[in-house]
C-alpha cells in the first residue's frame, strides 16, 4: 500500500458480486463485516459505467472477489484499474471455484493470469490451499465466515431421543450434492426423519420420512430440531452449515475428512454412520470442540 493509503481508513470494503444466490458466501461476509462496524458495498461491476466504478474505487479500502468461472476481459480491466489506484484485491476461494480451477484448463489459465494483480488469496479450508498450490496459486487459510446470528449458539439440550437428520440439497445442484445416494439412504432408513432444505422442487417429498422445507432463510429453528447433518458432495470447502451445526452439538456424516465428523461417502458407509448415530444419547462434544478450535 502507498503512503497515502491511510486516507481510506473511513472508506468501505467493495465485494464484487458474481451470480446472485441467496446462500452465497459473500452475503454472509457482508453481514459479518457490517456487524463489525465496517461499511460494505456489494457491486456488480458489469452494471457500472467506468466513471462510476473509478469514483467508487477512490474511497475503497479493499476489493473482495469470489468468482467461479473465468473473468471476462471487462471485469479483468476494471479490476486492473483498482490496482492502478492502489486498492488491494483479495480473492476469496470457497470451494467450487477451486474445483473449477483444478479441473478446467481454461479457468486455470485465467486464474493464474489474474493472480498477477491479486494482493492476497484466501481459502476457507486447508485442502483448498493445497489444491491451489498445485496449480501455482499461493493462498492462506482463513476458515469460512459465519453469519453472526448463528456463530455463537446457546448450548442446546439433548433429551436422548433420535433427532431428525438434516440434509442440504439445493435445487439447481442436486447431483453435485449427492441426491442419488441421499435418496437411497432415505429409503433404507424409514425409521429416521429427514429434514431437507434448499430444494424448492421438493424432489424427495414423496417419502413419508422426509420433511421438505424448501429454502430456509433462518436456520435456527431447523438446527434446534435436528441432531445430525448428512452432506455428500463431489467437492467442498468448509461448509458453514457443518460448522454451525457442530457448534450446536449436532453430529455430522460428511463425505470429506473434517474433525468432529464421521467420514462417509457410499450408501453402505452412510447407513453404518446412521446406525452409530442412533446410539448417541448426548451432544457431539468432539464436534463442538473441533469447531471452536477452528
Amino acid at each position: 500500500r502507498s503512503a497515502d493509503s491511510s486516507q481510506r481508513s473511513d472508506g468501505y470494503i467493495v465485494i464484487v458480486e458474481g451470480k446472485s444466490a441467496t446462500s452465497s458466501p459473500y452475503l454472509t461476509l457482508s453481514k459479518a463485516l457490517t456487524r463489525l462496524g465496517r461499511e460494505v458495498r456489494l457491486v456488480r461491476v458489469s452494471e457500472l459505467p467506468r466513471r462510476e466504478w473509478l469514483r467508487l474505487l477512490r474511497a475503497a479500502e479493499a476489493i473482495v472477489l469470489t468468482h467461479y468461472q473465468s473473468l471476462d476481459a471487462h471485469l479483468f480491466c476494471q479490476l486492473a484499474s483498482a490496482v492502478a489506484l492502489d486498492v488491494p484485491i483479495v480473492r476469496w476461494w470457497v470451494g467450487t471455484d477451486v474445483l473449477n480451477v483444478i479441473s478446467r484448463d481454461d479457468i486455470r489459465r485465467n486464474a493464474v493470469r489474474f493472480d498477477q494483480i491479486v494482493s492476497t488469496n484466501v481459502a476457507v479450508a486447508p485442502h483448498l490451499v493445497a489444491e491451489l498450490a498445485a496449480v501455482g496459486i499461493d493462498a492462506q487459510y482463513v476458515p469460512s465466515v459465519l453469519d453472526p446470528d448463528l456463530a455463537e449458539p446457546e448450548r442446546s439440550g439433548w433429551d436422548g431421543t433420535v433427532r431428525p437428520v438434516l440434509v442440504y440439497l439445493p435445487s439447481l445442484r442436486k447431483e453435485f450434492y449427492g441426491v442419488q445416494v441421499v435418496e437411497r439412504v432415505i429409503a433404507a432408513n424409514a425409521d429416521l426423519r429427514f429434514l431437507v432444505t434448499g430444494d424448492d422442487t421438493h424432489s424427495l417429498a414423496a417419502y413419508s420420512n422426509v420433511e421438505s422445507l424448501g429454502w430456509v432463510s433462518d436456520m435456527r429453528s431447523v438446527y434446534a430440531r435436528a441432531g445430525c447433518i448428512l452432506r455428500v458432495t463431489q467437492h467442498d470447502g468448509l461448509p458453514r452449515m457443518l460448522i454451525e451445526g457442530l457448534l450446536r452439538g449436532m453430529y455430522a456424516i460428511y463425505s470429506w475428512p473434517l474433525a468432529g465428523c464421521w467420514e462417509a461417502r457410499s450408501e453402505e458407509q452412510i447407513n453404518a454412520a446412521l446406525a452409530r448415530y442412533r446410539t448417541m444419547t448426548n451432544p457431539n462434544e468432539e464436534g463442538r470442540a473441533a469447531m471452536r478450535e477452528i
